[in-house]
């Protein structure tokens, strides 16, 4: 963690707001890169020393995330499906496709939304809604203000922690992966849930 934030914060030095921006896109487009590190420690050296500058950390912030997220999804819907066919066919998960695109279709912009704020599903967000065919439209939406919400909250942090950045950024990223695993749990437990209602669902159409 610490070698990392010292890797970002020279490219930040030196490359500035160009760093933030590819930094934010490759992790939305499904890179595993820290977008908290990234965020607040640009933030943290506005602060510090006035390299760069909050007014366009935000908005920089923001277009980078909507853009990697948008990438995401077009590269999930353009080799997704191919992924699908073959979790269909060779593993003989059809039904987990059909209950994933349930969901999508249900829940789907709640589900992008949340995503945003916990690192390793931000990741993968944009590529499975595009694989399991969310309309753009909607995706865009709820991506969009969950990478505007983001950013700002995750900037102010970084700006207004600055005195205490090192160990406010450790605890925000394991906060983060705390989260994640909870979400696995609960998740996998509606999964389950889901699953034995489509089940119920289906066989009551066949009747």
């Amino acid at each position: 963690m610490h070698s990392l934030a010292k890797f970002v914060e020279a490219a930040l030095a030196h490359w500035g707001y160009l760093a933030l921006v590819v930094g934010l896109i490759a992790e939305d487009a499904g890179l595993p890169i820290p977008g908290e590190t990234v965020l607040m420690l640009a933030s943290f050296l506005a602060q510090k020393s006035g390299q760069l500058s909050l007014a366009i950390i935000i908005p920089a912030g923001i277009g980078a995330a909507i853009l990697g997220d948008n990438c995401g999804f077009w590269i999930g819907r353009r080799l997704g499906p191919h992924f699908i066919r073959w979790f269909e066919v060779k593993l003989k998960m059809g039904e987990d496709v059909a209950v994933a695109e349930d969901l999508i279709r249900r829940h789907g912009g709640a589900t992008v939304f949340w995503a945003r704020y916990i690192f390793g599903l931000r990741e993968f967000a944009g590529p499975v809604a595009g694989a399991l065919h969310m309309k753009w439209k909607r995706f865009f939406l709820f991506n969009s203000l969950g990478a505007c919400t983001w950013v700002v909250f995750t900037a102010m942090i970084g700006f207004a922690f600055s005195n205490e950045f090192n160990n406010f950024i450790g605890y925000f990223e394991k906060a983060s992966w705390a989260i994640s695993g909870g979400i696995f749990g609960v998740g996998y437990y509606l999964w389950r849930r889901q699953k034995e209602r489509f089940r119920e669902s289906a066989a009551h159409e066949n009747r």
